[in-house]
C-alpha cells in the first residue's frame, strides 16, 4: 500500500495536531507515530531508496483503512517534491495548512531552539538566513534547512509548484486559525476531502499538540513589521492564488503577536 493521501505542510501550522485528529478516524492510516517524519519525496538519500522501502517501512501496518497517508511538513517546501509525488502517487490528494508567516517564523525560530540547533537571537537568525542557506547548499541539513524562518513563510511561491503539476481539486488548503477556532469541522472537512465519512471519529478530547515554548512570547513590534513587509507580497499572491482573504496577516498589531 503506497498512501494517497499527504499532508505536506507547513511546519509549525498545527500539522501534528490534524495529524492526531486524523487518527481518531478508524478509515484513515498514518503511521503510528509522526516524528521522525519521512521526508522521503524530499530528501535525495531516502528517495533513492525506492518506494517498496517507502512502502515497508510506513505503510506495512496498513490494514485497508480507505485513506492512507503520511505527513512531512517539508514536501511544500521542497522544489523537487511536486514532480517526484506526483510520479509515484497518480491520484493523491494532498493537504496543506498555512499559518500566518510572521507568527509561522517567530514558531519555526524557537521550536529550533528548543531543538538545539540555534544558537542565535531571532533577530540575528533572520539577518543570517540567506548566509546560512549557502553554507548548508547540498547538505542533508540544508535539505531541511532548518534556519530557512522567512523563506518557509513565502506559501504563494512554494504552492505554484505544487498548482503548476496538480490540480486544484486535489490540494486542500486549510488555515491556522480556522483550525484552531473549530477543530472537529475542520477534521471533518478534511475527511471528506479524503473520501471518508466525516462522522465516523472516534471520540476524543482535542487539545493542540507540539506547542512551541513561545507560547507566552511575542514577536518583538520591530521584527514584527520588518517580516509583515517582507511577506506582504506574497501574501498578496496568496489570496489570488487560493481564493481566501488574507488581510488580517497583513495587519501589524502594535505590540506583536503571541506565537506557538
Amino acid at each position: 500500500m503506497l498512501p494517497n493521501f499527504l499532508i505536506i505542510g507547513a511546519a509549525r501550522c498545527a500539522t501534528t495536531t490534524l495529524y492526531s485528529g486524523l487518527q481518531a478516524h478508524p478509515d484513515i492510516y498514518l503511521p503510528r507515530s509522526k516524528r521522525p517524519e519521512p521526508h522521503f519525496f524530499l530528501k535525495d538519500a531516502e528517495f533513492s531508496q525506492g518506494l517498496a522501502y517507502y512502502e515497508q517501512r510506513y505503510f506495512a501496518d496498513w490494514r485497508g483503512e480507505r485513506a492512507a497517508g503520511e505527513a512531512s511538513t517539508s514536501y511544500v517546501f521542497g522544489a523537487e517534491v511536486p514532480r517526484r509525488v506526483d510520479e509515484a502517487l497518480p491520484g493523491v490528494r494532498l493537504v496543506c495548512l498555512l499559518r500566518n508567516p510572521v507568527e509561522r517564523a517567530f514558531s519555526g525560530y524557537w521550536h529550533t531552539v528548543r531543538s538545539g540547533l540555534e544558537k542565535l537571537s531571532f533577530e540575528e537568525a533572520l539577518a543570517q538566513e540567506d548566509r546560512r542557506k549557502r553554507e548548508l547548499a547540498g547538505t542533508p541539513l540544508g535539505e531541511i534547512a532548518p534556519f530557512a524562518y522567512v523563506e518557509r513563510g513565502l506559501y504563494h511561491q512554494q504552492l505554484q509548484r505544487w498548482f503548476a503539476v496538480f490540480d486544484p481539486s486535489r490540494l486542500k488548503i486549510v488555515l491556522f486559525e480556522d483550525f484552531l477556532a473549530e477543530p472537529q469541522r475542520t477534521l471533518a472537512d478534511v475527511a471528506s476531502f479524503l473520501g471518508v465519512d466525516p462522522h465516523a471519529f472516534r471520540p476524543r478530547a482535542f487539545a493542540k499538540e507540539n506547542a512551541s515554548v513561545a507560547d507566552d512570547a511575542t514577536v518583538p513590534p520591530n521584527l514584527h513589521r520588518a517580516l509583515a513587509a517582507r511577506f506582504s507580497d506574497d501574501v498578496i499572491a496568496l489570496e489570488q492564488l487560493i481564493g481566501r482573504d488574507l488581510r488580517h496577516w497583513r495587519i501589524v498589531p502594535d505590540a506583536g503577536r503571541a506565537a506557538s
